[in-house]
């Protein structure tokens, strides 16, 4: 029997999907700033194809940021599937099962309501670490334009890596990291869904997973979900 659990609350799907915009948005103009192909006739002024570019990399650059300090916020406040505790031995010891049950080498896995192990490790490492790196590199290279402004507080960036292609450079290498972190991010997703017929594609539109029951009566459903929390 299939029971249906809350498990993504509205923040983390709005932040979801503000998120995955934000990066397609942000990769489309980024790769055409670091490479412009479209040559529009007529003067400059009356086009302005790369500043509209560069206007909405930028725009999209403080949404991205804002996005992301709003899900550190509901990392503390929101439910247990909202939280990542990579710190337990449990976390590493889950992730290295996981992985070896994407890579095929097994075809035993925990099953999990919310993110199992290895996706959380993604996340951590893509959605947290690559997204500081890419935060830092941006604004730090935008300030460079007008080091007086607000941005001038990531001033320290350029000094700090040695110059402004390194800067340059890792921007846009984890920028196609991103790219193959979607890659990776859909085959599990969907590899997820089809093989454990879970809802986890469903699930970050309407917020719902299922579990599938076997050999359980309507009437013992209220007592397993009682000792699963114990």
């Amino acid at each position: 029997m299939r029971q249906p659990t809350y498990v993504w609350q509205l923040p983390i799907r709005l932040f979801h999907w503000i998120n995955a915009t934000a990066i397609v948005i942000l990769f489309i103009t980024g790769m055409y700033i670091g490479n412009p192909i479209l040559v529009a006739p007529g003067e400059a002024v009356g086009n302005f194809v790369m500043g509209n570019m560069r206007y909405w990399h930028g725009i999209t650059a403080y949404i991205f940021t804002a996005n992301l300090l709003f899900r550190l916020y509901w990392f503390i406040v929101g439910n247990e599937f909202a939280k990542m505790r990579f710190w337990r031995k449990e976390f590493w010891q889950d992730a290295v099962a996981t992985l070896k049950y994407y890579l095929f080498m097994t075809h035993e896995h925990t099953t999990h309501v919310g993110h199992n192990s290895m996706a959380q490790l993604m996340y951590l490492i893509f959605i947290w670490f690559a997204s500081m790196v890419m935060i830092l590199t941006g604004f730090a290279m935008r300030a460079t334009a007008t080091p007086e402004g607000v941005l001038g507080v990531f001033s320290w960036v350029i000094p700090a890596m040695g110059s402004e292609n390194l800067v340059r450079m890792f921007h846009h290498l984890f920028a196609w990291g991103y790219a193959a972190f979607l890659l990776g991010h859909l085959y599990m997703v969907f590899r997820q869904d089809i093989l454990d017929d879970d809802g986890t594609v469903s699930s970050m539109i309407n917020g719902y997973k299922y579990e599938l029951e076997v050999n359980i009566k309507p009437d013992d459903l209220e007592n397993t979900s009682e000792s699963k929390k114990r």
